[in-house]
């Protein structure tokens, strides 16, 4: 997730420089800039650190787990994808956190700058258009099951994700275009986005919140409106022939729904603030300390959501809790898989 947090304070600190106040709205100037260099430096990195710990358990676990299973299913190859590119995004984060922790300072590189920007913005739209597709998929498989059957198959799967990942860093050029290590008056080095003007920096905004949010969403929502409405009509129909024992009951209506709501939820709470904010950070010449406080809220629920979705994706499955303790016998007795095949 590229969070431009230099562009930010580098555009607030030349307003606020250029101005004779010495008060941020409610906040003398000199307690803001001390807040806000302990959030920055400390909280921020102590914070986004926890995280990349426990998203880097959670993805190893969830890789192992699906890997080590014998029969790996379509939505097995989209879990895989998706926990690749939360563990790829989660190994970047020491070095932004490290750069955080010096107060803004990149000691790594031009080369490497590039590189981890790059990589951070392709997993970020890698993880909302495999999480598109994965919406669809599930859409065909539950409302069209006979129909596409032949695009179902793990090894077109698989071909369909490699176009993903192809997609997402198609996509991403822009930022192997412009990141690089940026050299501000006071000496500071600091790794971000070079962008020439603030014209050029409205279009990426807006290209950027389109292909990583706005757009995956509306297909994500639309694929589970759809979802429901089927599974709703038929619960419906099966309840009014008094077909209670139907492949539609009652617990698997309730159930879905749950799981779509709360998938909805998550990935509208940890990556909404965000894009938001990143929109209306467009027309804030002077951020007060509550837009800082926000916009810090939403850097951390960003990269949350990294470390957030594979838990989601045991506590909400029944089946993969079940085949993670399989795992976990055949890692302990390998000799319990021979006796298994």
């Amino acid at each position: 997730m590229n969070t431009n947090m230099n562009e930010v304070d580098s555009a607030f600190v030349n307003c606020t420089l250029s101005s004779n106040s010495s008060w941020i709205g409610d906040v003398h100037e000199d307690e803001y800039y001390s807040i806000v260099e302990v959030t920055e430096t400390t909280i921020l990195p102590a914070f986004v650190g926890f995280l990349c710990s426990t998203g880097l358990v959670g993805n190893i676990l969830v890789l192992a787990t699906i890997l080590r299973s014998p029969k790996k299913t379509v939505p097995d190859v989209y879990m895989c994808n998706l926990a690749g590119a939360d563990l790829v995004h989660v190994t970047v984060m020491p070095f932004l956190i490290h750069q955080w922790a010096r107060g803004g300072q990149w000691v790594f590189g031009n080369t490497l700058c590039t590189i981890i920007s790059s990589l951070d913005n392709c997993n970020q739209v890698a993880c909302a258009v495999i999480m598109t597709a994965m919406s669809l998929d599930r859409y065909l498989a539950l409302v069209h099951p006979f129909r596409l059957m032949s695009l179902r198959t793990r090894s077109k799967t698989i071909w369909i994700n490699l176009f993903v990942w192809a997609v997402s860093g198609v996509l991403a050029l822009p930022a192997w275009v412009h990141s690089e290590v940026l050299r501000f008056p006071d000496g500071l080095e600091s790794c971000s986005m070079n962008l020439a003007s603030r014209r050029a920096l409205l279009w990426y905004t807006i290209y950027q919140t389109m292909v990583a949010f706005f757009l995956p969403l509306s297909l994500i929502l639309l694929c589970y409106l759809l979802i429901l409405c089927y599974t709703w009509k038929m619960y419906r129909r099966n309840n009014k022939a008094h077909q209670y024992n139907t492949s539609v009951p009652r617990e698997r209506v309730i159930r879905l729904t749950k799981t779509v709501l709360v998938l909805v939820s998550v990935y509208l709470v940890s990556m909404g603030p965000y894009h938001v904010l990143q929109l209306v950070n467009l027309s804030v010449l002077r951020p007060s300390l509550a837009y800082h406080t926000c916009y810090y809220l939403s850097v951390c629920l960003s990269y949350a959501a990294s470390s957030v979705n594979p838990f989601i994706y045991i506590l909400l499955s029944g089946h993969f809790r079940l085949r993670l303790r399989t795992a976990q016998r055949l890692t302990l007795n390998p000799a319990a898989q021979h006796s298994t095949l």
